[in-house]
């Protein structure tokens, strides 16, 4: 049994950054006996480069498995690197693939993408939608979902819902906040006292967010709170009545787990993995991309039909349960096992 582990990730301190699927697998098989080192703490891709290849080298002796996080974009890098390097050392390769923009890299760049890939002994996805894509390329890949600690959330069951919404990622274009503050433009027509609830960090399109809200003049029904942590999480919970998700890509975001943990229903965006995970009027809604009408009469929909809303909630808060810690985790302690 492999039980010597180094987790290649974004490990950034969780109290000022979301925490990372790297950070909670680090958590959860450190707390179950397993020797886990984790790299790299650097925010900064150059230095992230240098620490994950120094330390992968320096600490060989140290661990049997490396489990590299898999994402898109300037990724590339460092996963080629760790990849090599782990090889070169004759220690176990696992790619735990989190970007929902991954599918669309594979085929514009396929040969680049699914020779990386080929040299894992191992690769998991937390969602089926990665697995299907994959397995079109004749590529295995094993589902293990995102962990939720989910005695750590609070579920408030609620009786009715207001116009009350949280929007929760980053000010990004990726992520698309200004579908969210358009919605909430016409929202604010049935109800005048709306009020939506924006947290985050800016990644480039906070200033272009605040023009579109003075512009709609609907400074008075949004609040930006920043980046929220798990407790911050907690208390916008219990504020709002409704989540909505505006992304343009997405894979399998643990948000949507926290918020069926939490009890808010959930509107999101029909991309990449979410239908996967929602089931459209069954345990959430969900609209078109970029169809901010349409997320307007969602929001408008769950206020008016309350009945129909708590058994979306109540399905959620049932589904989640195969996302907690403790049913997670025996999946990872059968793969390394097997290794």
């Amino acid at each position: 049994m492999s039980n010597r582990v180094i987790i290649v990730g974004l490990f950034s301190d969780p109290g000022k950054s979301p925490v990372t699927q790297g950070y909670e697998l680090a958590r959860v098989l450190k707390a179950n006996g397993y020797k886990v080192l984790t790299v790299s703490r650097y925010y900064n891709k150059l230095l992230r480069l240098i620490d994950i290849v120094w330390q992968l080298i320096i600490k060989k002796e140290q661990y049997d498995t490396a489990i590299v996080q898999f994402y898109s974009g300037n990724s590339f890098i460092w996963q080629y690197a760790a990849a090599h390097i782990v090889n070169l050392l004759g220690k176990k390769l696992i790619f735990t693939i989190h970007g929902g923009g991954v599918p669309a890299r594979i085929k514009r760049f396929p040969r680049r993408y699914l020779t990386l890939l080929k040299k894992a002994d191992k690769i998991t996805c937390p969602s089926p939608y990665i697995a299907d894509v994959l397995h079109r390329y004749m590529v295995p890949c094993l589902v293990i979902e995102n962990i939720i600690p989910l005695s750590q959330y609070r579920f408030v069951p609620k009786e009715s819902f207001r116009p009350t919404i949280l929007w929760m990622r980053a000010f990004s274009d990726i992520y698309n906040p200004e579908m969210a503050i358009r919605a909430i433009a016409i929202v604010k027509q049935v109800y005048p006292d709306t009020k939506m609830y924006m947290a985050g960090p800016d990644l480039g399109s906070l200033a272009s967010a605040l023009m579109l809200i003075n512009e709609l003049a609907v400074d008075n029904n949004i609040e930006l709170v920043g980046f929220a942590d798990k407790e911050k999480k907690q208390q916008l919970a219990e504020t709002c009545d409704i989540y909505v998700s505006t992304n343009r890509i997405d894979n399998s975001p643990v948000t949507f787990t926290e918020m069926w943990a939490l009890g808010l229903p959930i509107i999101s965006t029909n991309v990449g993995g979410v239908p996967y995970m929602i089931q459209d009027g069954v345990n959430g809604m969900l609209v078109n991309s970029n169809d901010h009408e349409a997320l307007a009469e969602k929001i408008v929909s769950i206020i008016k039909d309350a009945t129909q809303s708590k058994q979306m909630v109540r399905q959620a808060f049932s589904d989640v349960g195969k996302y907690d810690e403790k049913v997670v985790l025996k999946k990872w302690q059968s793969l390394l096992a097997d290794l």
